[in-house]
């Protein structure tokens, strides 16, 4: 009888405590309410980007319904069986680790050899780029027979970022100082003067002055990179130049972005007398994935802010990675700004809209035969999209593009890289069909072709594939 009343009381006390361990461990996370104890949802708090790093868009977003109970405890047990093998072979490690001594010259060799096998890491690279390419040299003496097409013909507008040497911020968006000043002195054999922001307006008005140089090219600066005020400022002098830098406030004075200017050095900058100023949004999201309502926090508090700060009028904006739609372009112009600059390559001629101004991107590496061919390019007379630039579509919608001043059989439509025409209605008239696309988010149309003089032309325009979004931000 004693047995048994002993056996009964250490079951008892097995299936109490067995019981408390469930209801205090994991398991009671996924039977509660929200699915999630207090200490993770404080642990995935401390994850979160602050609102001074670039938003992750609702595209590039996970989202999942919730597994039936018993498969998260299957996982559960799982992901302890795991862990359990895993602290087993640690130990394992230790102890084989304990038997071979290394020394003190040893061990800083594979520090040594570690440090140079890491590639370097910093605030904004560009994805996917570990070695750039080797610098260019431009020969402004020898010029491709060529090289004269074009120019003068609307005004190209170019954008940089920062201005460091090989394997520093930015990857491929970076671009060597000598590199530039090759550039700088490569536009000045050829006849550019740069101009300003307020000179560019003017011109896109219709309204440039007789005194508005013959061939003028706008430069700008995206960011606020330390180099703008180091290295670009000091360029533009000796070569007589002027500039434009679109900034985004919260990388400024933020002791988290060492590449970046303090408040106190983009003032010193613009004092220059050499660069403009714009807005760049406040903490460069992209703005197709956001909500009307924070596409317009985005717009009015960056213009606010640099405005306070700088004590300068903002009347222009980049926008951040060259991305827009409808929605965008609207509250750009509410907010007061009076022109918006995409990345999407082009000639500006009078007219041009202004909320979709052609912008080439500058990167690292580039040929001098590349860079003549975007001031080269020859814009057509009138290219008019059936669509307004910057709409969300869908693989298998079609509208007409109309392409004057382009010879017929030149003409060619690429979406993303992809074929867009599906049927030549006449000699200027084209019906387009958006194609079907792995993971391509913000799908790119480039219209090329020959002007009837031979000249080469380059176009694009953006769209927002709304197949890549599980709903509408708003």
């Amino acid at each position: 009888m004693y047995k048994q009343i002993s056996r009964f009381s250490i079951l008892l006390f097995l299936v109490i405590f067995t019981s408390s361990v469930i209801s205090a461990g994991p398991v009671r996370e996924f039977l509660s309410s929200d699915g999630k104890s207090k200490t993770n949802q404080e642990e995935e708090e401390g994850l979160k980007p602050s609102p001074s790093k670039r938003e992750i868009p609702r595209s590039e977003e996970t989202s999942s319904p919730s597994p039936k109970i018993e498969a998260k405890v299957k996982k559960e047990e799982s992901v302890a069986s795991a862990e359990a093998s895993s602290q087993k072979s640690k130990r394992v490690q230790r102890r084989k680790k304990g038997k071979t001594k290394i020394s003190k010259k040893e061990k800083q060799d594979i520090k040594e050899k570690e440090k140079e096998t890491t590639s370097k890491k910093y605030e904004n690279s560009l994805p996917g780029v570990s070695e750039l390419p080797p610098k260019t040299q431009y020969d402004t003496n020898n010029q491709n027979a060529n090289a004269e097409l074009g120019h003068g013909k609307g005004i190209p507008v170019l954008c940089y970022h920062h201005l460091v040497g090989n394997q520093d911020p930015m990857g491929g968006y970076n671009l060597d100082p000598s590199l530039l000043e090759e550039q700088f002195k490569y536009l000045k054999s050829l006849g550019y003067q740069t101009i300003s922001l307020d000179q560019f307006y003017q011109y896109q008005q219709g309204k440039a002055g007789s005194d508005f140089p013959a061939r003028p090219v706008l430069l700008t600066f995206d960011d606020g990179s330390l180099t703008h005020r180091d290295v670009l400022v000091p360029l533009l002098k000796k070569y007589g130049m002027r500039a434009s830098v679109f900034i985004y406030p919260t990388v400024i004075s933020n002791p988290r972005y060492k590449f970046y200017l303090s408040w106190a050095g983009l003032k010193e900058a613009l004092d220059s007398g050499v660069l403009d100023i714009g807005s760049h949004t406040v903490y460069h999201p992209k703005l197709p994935a956001m909500s009307r309502a924070e596409i317009r926090s985005q717009l009015k508090d960056s213009k606010a802010t640099l405005e306070a700060k700088t004590g300068r009028k903002i009347q222009d904006l980049a926008y951040p990675f060259g991305l827009f739609d409808v929605r965008v372009i609207e509250e750009a112009k509410a907010a007061g700004y009076r022109m918006a600059f995409t990345v999407n390559p082009g000639k500006n001629v009078p007219g041009t809209y202004a909320y979709t101004i052609h912008r080439s991107l500058v990167t690292w590496g580039m040929s001098q035969s590349r860079f003549n061919s975007i001031l080269s390019a020859s814009p057509p007379v009138k290219i008019q999209l059936g669509v307004p630039d910057g709409s969300w579509v869908k693989p298998g919608d079609s509208f007409p593009v109309i392409v004057e001043g382009l010879d017929p059989k030149s003409v060619a439509i690429k979406i993303s890289g992809k074929e867009g025409i599906i049927q030549r209605k006449t000699n200027t008239e084209y019906i387009i069909r958006i194609p079907e696309f792995k993971k391509t988010t913000y799908p790119a149309m480039t219209v090329i072709g020959k002007t009837l003089a031979g000249k080469r032309s380059e176009t694009q325009f953006l769209f927002v594939n709304r197949k890549e979004f599980k709903k509408d931000p708003d």
